[in-house]
């Protein structure tokens, strides 16, 4: 009988430490999924900034405006994602109150163009905003070759294979690289020298004034209401807080809406682009921000007169608005 006992024990011991061997090995597999979908809600979280960022700058810079419906399928196609991290990006913002859900209608801009300025100064900027700005400083400083490898970026810059890609491929969205065959890339030619900057606002006063010119314009007056409403809230703002790169930013976009106006597409793509190109002056802090407050000015000018419907002396404004900004260039070190 004691015998019996015994086996009877051992036997009940032995299941005691299988069960909870069993449990151990469940409570370990839950373990390994919760660091996974950590892991994912990283990982989403990132690109949901970033997605975030860019549809938060549409909103700053006046290409989405205030009751605009931010429709997935066209926010998928602007920034090459599904719609499911468009979908997080927007909810994201939807509890920042930067934009409002409707029930059955989808989601819509809510946020004034100076609230989404102080959600992009409070936020960070993304680990591929960063290094992009790297790269582009580089290139403008002559401290990289003008066709590079991937290999060679990922190497010089400390990055992964898809990293790197997706980096490329940003900079090449704003006319800084293109793709050579294979695995190469170029630099474009870009304003880091006197002559390079004074052809292209030579080359941007031929085109910009003949779009206001052109037969296909038509300004859009519910647009151009906001910008000059833009315009006057920076000019009523104390100088000390003044920020080159918003003042950048906000001269970009006048030029871009002037642009879209003229419904060329060979007009808004060269507008755009030149645009681009300068974004590598605010990068080396080569911005004169006295000039861009004139500047400033000159665009409020230009834009009353288009109000008024006088093309042709908005034409004479921007000839002369262009002529300045070229006399005004900043001095860049001789190449």
């Amino acid at each position: 009988v004691g015998g019996e006992n015994l086996n009877s024990h051992a036997q009940h011991e032995s299941g005691l430490q299988f069960y909870q061997l069993v449990n151990y090995c469940i409570m370990l597999k839950g373990i390994e999924q919760k660091l996974a979908r950590l892991n994912m809600n990283h990982t989403a979280s990132d690109l949901q900034l970033r997605l975030a960022r860019k549809i938060v700058r549409a909103i700053h810079e006046g290409s989405l405006l205030e009751g605009d419906h931010l429709r997935e399928n066209d926010l998928s196609e602007m920034f090459g994602v599904s719609r499911t991290p468009i979908r997080a990006a927007l909810s994201f913002l939807t509890d920042l109150k930067l934009v409002e859900k409707r029930a059955n209608r989808g989601f819509f801009v809510s946020a004034s163009s100076s609230k989404c300025l102080s959600f992009l100064e409070s936020s960070p900027k993304t680990d591929d905003e960063q290094i992009k700005e790297a790269i582009a400083k580089d290139w403008f400083d002559g401290k990289i070759s003008k066709e590079v490898s991937e290999g060679e970026i990922r190497k010089k810059y400390g990055l992964g294979r898809l990293t790197t890609q997706r980096i490329l491929n940003n900079l090449s969205e704003e006319g800084i690289v293109s793709r050579m065959a294979g695995y190469g890339w170029q630099f474009e030619p870009t304003l880091n020298s006197s002559k390079a900057h004074d052809e292209s606002y030579d080359f941007r006063i031929i085109v910009e004034t003949s779009g206001i010119l052109c037969a296909t314009f038509s300004y859009d007056t519910k647009a151009g209401k906001v910008q000059l409403e833009k315009h006057k809230e920076i000019l009523q703002t104390s100088e000390a807080d003044w920020n080159a790169a918003d003042l950048f930013r906000l001269d970009a976009d006048f030029h871009n809406f002037v642009a879209q106006c003229s419904n060329n597409r060979f007009i808004i793509q060269t507008v755009l682009h030149q645009n681009r190109l300068r974004r590598l002056l605010e990068y080396n802090s080569l911005l004169n921000t006295g000039r861009l407050i004139d500047s400033c000015k000159e665009h409020i000018s230009i834009l009353r007169s288009l109000t008024a419907n006088n093309r042709e002396r908005a034409a004479s404004a921007m000839k002369k608005h262009l002529q300045k900004a070229k006399n005004a260039g900043p001095e860049f070190e001789i190449r």
